[in-house]
């Protein structure tokens, strides 16, 4: 087992004080750099950096950031919503660990792409049809990883396999 113990630390976005949404922090007895290249592997679209070592995926409604000794969280409700996340992540993370042997570590680099590189590569109709009202809303959504290039009905459309591909190579 990688993590036997954690403290969780609850706080409000520093980008948005008294927000009713929280971050959580889940400070571990462990050294997590072993464990990233294996969690790279086995999350949809990561975003991991070695150098500094940080690895963020989103899963669900929830955005993770996974350090050398700690894991952040966000878009928590209360804090038993936050220990219910954080407990799923650890087993994750223990589960990820006591499976190595049969994953393939990826040390690939992937870092998020920028805001207007992914805006190039949209149809820039602001047509609405995603749900959002403007592509670069859309490109911002994609960033973040709430949506998908699927999400756009354009994307799919003939004619636009090349910028559906540029937005692959990206990591969307």
């Amino acid at each position: 087992m990688l993590i036997n113990h954690y403290e969780l630390e609850m706080f409000s976005p520093p980008c948005d004080p008294g927000s009713p949404i929280w971050v959580a922090r889940v400070k571990t007895d462990a050294d997590l750099g072993p464990v990233m290249p294996y969690v790279n592997a086995e999350v949809k679209n990561g975003f991991y950096d070695p150098k500094t070592p940080t690895l963020v995926w989103r899963e669900g409604a929830h955005k993770y950031a996974l350090r050398e000794d700690t894991l952040s969280i966000n878009n928590l409700k209360d804090r038993s919503h936050a220990e219910r996340i954080a407990k799923k992540a650890v087993d994750l993370l223990n589960d990820i660990w006591e499976r190595r042997s049969e994953i393939t570590p990826d040390h690939t680099t992937r870092v998020p792409p920028k805001l207007l590189d992914v805006l190039r590569f949209l149809p820039r109709t602001n047509c609405k049809a995603c749900g959002l009202p403007s592509c670069m809303a859309f490109a911002a959504s994609l960033v973040e990883g709430e949506r998908c290039v699927e999400d756009c009905p354009s994307l799919l459309e003939e004619g636009m396999a090349d910028k559906l591909e540029k937005l692959r190579e990206l990591g969307l």
